[in-house]
């Protein structure tokens, strides 16, 4: 089913002491029998409310700490779980409402995922008295990197469940657990426990499980999708009015609930950094807005422009946004641009039906009309510039129709650059490399007349990535990257309005699988980024290789499913480019003498990238 048809939520996620059971006494019981047999007996409720949804690690270290038990962590924490895990098999006290709710979220078939942070036998525990099939996958505490607060938990969930985690809901008793959640992009639901969770904007608090059912969730999704399309879709001088005022009440708040677990409020500005000697722009698409906010807030001195990629063409005069945006985090991201003096340009793209847009281009009259619709859109929402990354040309209307597309696309260009020109502003155009000056099978996607659009537009991003899609294989293999250099330099006679496109992703391939597979396995392809390859690499336990003639790293592993009905056994490939080769890329259109770079995409890197774009610093004269 196409994204845009999908209903909400995508997933309903869980937490488990205080939420889906009642177990909370049953830790503070052994809380005290712990503090009372191995430390000082001076154990409180006070101390035992201040644990309460935190990573069992962490609580175990505040034991140690404040009733003085002189046990390992690790041992601390088992004995904790072997007392409750004994009080459970006895008797298991669910909290009222949450077994009925949770099999009519399944009725409906909407997946639900358990994330807790106890620890998965624990969480086992649980499951098995719930009826087969209630969680679709479970996250426990030892088998992630960082505990709630953290939004790794939630993220995890999701990505297990292979949604985003802002199309989930996530239902929580505990602040410490509503922060994770938040941070992580969720809608969310706080039904208070043990702990109180203060009335706040960014959760809706609810007394009791009891008053939920799943026309409820569904509109609170309905609610967050229409804040972000009344905000954002409006004509566009009420669009701007209305965004930059979200802006300002949520701008702040969406920051800091990205950071709260590493920020401090004392904390002296860094220094900006020293520029590199060509510019650097990156795409910011929606799906990875959770953590591009913080990216962009903290490497805005190394960029020089941001196309928020979230607007969608869908018809002669109408530009939308994408349905799954969240309002809240694109407004924090351009309040962090606006702070951080980086120019917008937003991405548009096709999102029309296969062939719509060619059709639409090849009419005089529609392309016209089209072409006032993107200036207005960019004059009236104060943006630098706009970037047109009209892909379906290449990827879906088949090669067949590049004859009569190339000369539309060719006019639409020249007069859309000529308007925006007038109005003092910005054309790029983001589109797929060619590969010789020519128009044949092997000349790459010559439908986009390089040669013809460089006259008009300021830049032209050359997509030199997804080199392997289909098949397991290099994202951008250093060779493709320069060929798609040189082919571009052949035909455009300005070589700084080139500007190439630098992944920082990589995919991970399903190679062989032994056995059937349950529905929750890993699907054939599925990505992934420098900011979350390292915990990728450490779960499965390998090393991966570098090669140097492709600038990318690579390693295989195999892993395991089991729904208890059906097992299989993948064997995985993964091929990504790490911090070192996008510097690499980098430093090659530097060497090119091209007009900047761009990299895909901003929110899929890590403090890693910017090290290694910072190593590539020159100092100005």
């Amino acid at each position: 089913m196409p994204p845009g048809k999908r209903t909400l939520p995508r997933a309903v996620l869980w937490d488990m002491d205080g939420t889906l059971v009642d177990t909370e006494p049953y830790w503070i019981e052994c809380e005290y029998e712990l503090v009372e047999r191995f430390g000082n007996g001076a154990w409180t409720d006070d101390h035992a409310h201040a644990l309460v949804g935190f990573d069992l690690r962490d609580s175990a270290r505040y034991i140690q700490q404040h009733g003085h038990v002189d046990l390992e962590v690790d041992d601390i924490v088992n004995r904790l779980l072997d007392g409750v895990i004994a009080r459970v098999r006895v008797k298991i006290p669910w909290r009222p409402g949450a077994r009925s709710l949770l099999a009519r979220v399944n009725d409906a078939g909407i997946p639900n995922a358990l994330v807790t942070m106890s620890w998965r036998r624990f969480a086992d525990a649980v499951v098995e008295a719930l009826p087969a099939g209630s969680f679709t996958a479970v996250v426990a505490g030892d088998e992630v990197a960082n505990g709630k607060p953290h939004p790794e938990p939630y993220r995890a969930a999701a990505r297990a469940l292979g949604v985003r985690a802002r199309d989930c809901i996530a239902i929580e008793d505990s602040p410490t657990g509503v922060c994770s959640a938040t941070a992580a992009g969720c809608v969310v639901i706080a039904v208070p426990h043990v702990v109180d969770v203060p009335d706040s904007p960014g959760h809706t608090r609810i007394a009791s499980l009891r008053e939920v059912d799943v026309p409820y969730l569904r509109s609170l999704m309905s609610r967050r999708r229409a804040r972000a399309l009344s905000s954002l879709v409006a004509d566009a001088k009420t669009r701007r009015v209305a965004y930059v005022a979200a802006a300002a009440v949520v701008g702040v708040a969406a920051v800091s609930a990205v950071g709260v677990w590493a920020s401090r409020s004392d904390a002296k500005p860094e220094p900006p950094p020293p520029p590199i000697d060509i510019p650097v722009q990156a795409w910011a698409p929606y799906w990875a807005l959770d953590t591009s906010v913080a990216s962009l807030t903290a490497n805005a001195g190394f960029l020089q422009e941001v196309s928020p990629f979230w607007y969608e063409a869908t018809g002669v005069d109408s530009i939308v946004v994408n349905q799954y945006t969240s309002v809240e985090e694109a407004a924090a991201f351009l309040v962090a641009a606006q702070a951080g003096s980086v120019r917008v340009t937003p991405s548009i793209v096709d999102a029309m039906p296969q062939g719509g847009m060619a059709a639409l281009l090849a009419n005089r009259t529609t392309r016209s009309a089209h072409v006032a619709t993107i200036v207005d859109f960019v004059t009236t929402g104060g943006f630098a510039g706009i970037d047109i990354d009209y892909e379906k040309f290449a990827f879906s209307d088949g090669r067949d129709t590049w004859e009569t597309t190339r000369p539309s696309w060719v006019a639409f260009i020249e007069e859309l650059g000529a308007k925006l020109h007038a109005e003092g502003r910005t054309l790029a155009v983001s589109i797929p490399p060619i590969y010789d000056d020519r128009r044949t099978d092997a000349s790459g996607f010559w439908v986009y007349d390089y040669a013809a659009i460089s006259k008009h537009v300021d830049q032209i991003r050359i997509m030199a990535y997804d080199f392997s899609v289909a098949e397991p294989g290099p994202i951008a293999p250093l060779d493709f990257v320069r060929n798609s250099i040189s082919a571009a330099k052949q035909v455009v006679d300005d070589d700084s309005k080139l500007v190439l496109g630098v992944g920082t992703y990589g995919r991970n391939w399903l190679v062989s699988t032994a056995g059937t597979c349950p529905a929750d396995a890993a699907g054939a392809v599925t990505n992934i980024t420098q900011g979350n390859i390292a915990e990728l690499i450490t779960k499965r336990g390998v090393t991966p290789l570098r090669s140097t003639s492709t600038g990318e790293s690579s390693f295989t592993y195999e892993v395991a499913y089991d729904n208890g009905a059906t097992t299989c056994t993948q064997t995985r490939e993964v091929h990504y480019i790490d911090a070192i080769g996008t510097a690499e890329r980098i430093d090659i259109a530097r060497k090119e003498g091209l007009g900047g770079v761009s990299l895909w995409a901003l929110g899929f890197d890590d403090p890693t990238t910017w090290q290694a774009i910072a190593a590539l610093a020159r100092p100005t004269e």
